[in-house]
């Protein structure tokens, strides 16, 4: 008697959410079922397969990147998730944003527009519900490329809430002392809220606008140093935590503030801003999630190209870059969030265009 087989996926791997249209007449699953499997594996995509199909389908589904095994109905089924993550990826190298957009587009099999747009969001969340086999085959995707994964467990995350000029702020301290909190000033209104407070907070004051809400998990900061000890012994110490070269220590010395760490996680923060102050240094630890920048281009040795890139992302035609590209130095209007200013600096610099950014 032929025991029927089941196949079981174990990680995304190498895989893309654009097989799941090709899956879906084979496994009887709505779409959307089939794509939660995949990135919540280990999971059963089918059971009560014939060996041969199933053998069959699973050689399919590893030519296409995923991790998959075929076993015996009866066999013991696998471990189920656990935990559940939101995943949020952030680009540390610039220069190598175009990668990352499109590893991003595979992953989601999506088109490149939307994968750009969900890394440049703020945060830049591009999956939500995944478990810790597609969190672990992210971060071997994206690493190479420069990117870091930032994974929240929604139930235990904390929250910090920002505010903007366009919400009444006697509306958002009545809501957060309704919660139980004590609001700050603007425009960090309020710090370390559970899921639950979170959820009721932007419950009554979404829908408002003008208020943020930003899992720690995803938020990223700038490290300045502001003022350094009269200890011989810190230029080493430099040296040691930031990777700078001997030889550039006393250049930054006589020039600061200077940034030393940039897009460092909550957790790096920590990691990496104590043993300097330890030292004595005096340092500045600035969130970079909401700022944002226009664009100056100083020269170009091909404004066309140049063009080429700032119309899209600035929203503009390709003549009216042109037109404002005819006469340099020029400063665009538009502002730009942290990583795709960062993106536009380098692609442009690659293209021999020189830019700078002119905070908002």
């Amino acid at each position: 008697m032929t025991v029927a087989q089941r196949i079981t996926v174990l990680s995304l791997h190498q895989g893309s959410a654009s097989i799941v249209r090709a899956l879906v007449p084979h496994f009887g699953l709505p779409p959307a079922e089939l794509a939660a499997r995949l990135f919540r594996a280990p999971a059963v995509l089918a059971g009560g397969l014939p060996a041969e199909l199933a053998r069959g389908l699973s050689e399919v589904l590893g030519n296409a990147g995923l991790r998959v095994v075929v076993e015996p109905d009866d066999a013991p089924l696998p471990p189920p998730a656990g935990r559940t993550y939101d995943v949020a990826l952030y680009p540390r190298d610039a220069g190598r944003f175009r990668e990352v957009c499109a590893e991003l587009a595979l992953v989601l099999g999506c088109p490149l527009a939307d994968a750009a747009a969900a890394l440049c969001a703020t945060p830049p969340t591009v999956l939500g519900s995944v478990s810790q086999a597609t969190v672990d085959a992210l971060q071997a995707r994206f690493a190479p490329l420069g990117a870091e994964v930032d994974a929240s467990h929604p139930p235990t995350a904390r929250y910090d809430v920002f505010a903007t000029d366009a919400v009444s702020l006697a509306v958002v301290r009545s809501v957060l002392e309704a919660q139980g909190v004590t609001p700050g000033e603007p425009p960090l209104v309020a710090r370390d809220l559970s899921h639950e407070q979170a959820e009721r907070v932007w419950k009554e004051l979404g829908p408002r606008g003008g208020v943020r809400l930003l899992d720690h998990a995803f938020q990223r900061f700038d490290v300045s140093l502001l003022e350094a000890p009269a200890d011989a012994g810190f230029a080493e110490l430099l040296v040691r935590e930031t990777g700078m070269p001997q030889a550039l220590v006393p250049k930054v010395l006589k020039r600061l503030p200077v940034v030393l760490h940039t897009g460092l996680s909550r957790a790096d923060v920590v990691a990496r801003t104590a043993p300097l102050e330890a030292a004595g240094a005096k340092l500045a630890v600035q969130l970079i999630n909401f700022r944002s920048f226009r664009v100056t281009v100083e020269d170009s040795k091909d404004p066309a190209v140049a063009a080429e890139v700032l119309s899209p992302a600035l929203g503009l035609s390709a003549s009216e870059t042109r037109t404002a590209l005819s006469r340099l130095p020029h400063t665009f209007p538009h502002a730009v969030g942290d990583t795709r200013a960062r993106w536009l600096v380098a692609e442009l610099r690659a293209r021999g265009t020189r830019t700078a950014l002119v905070p908002q």
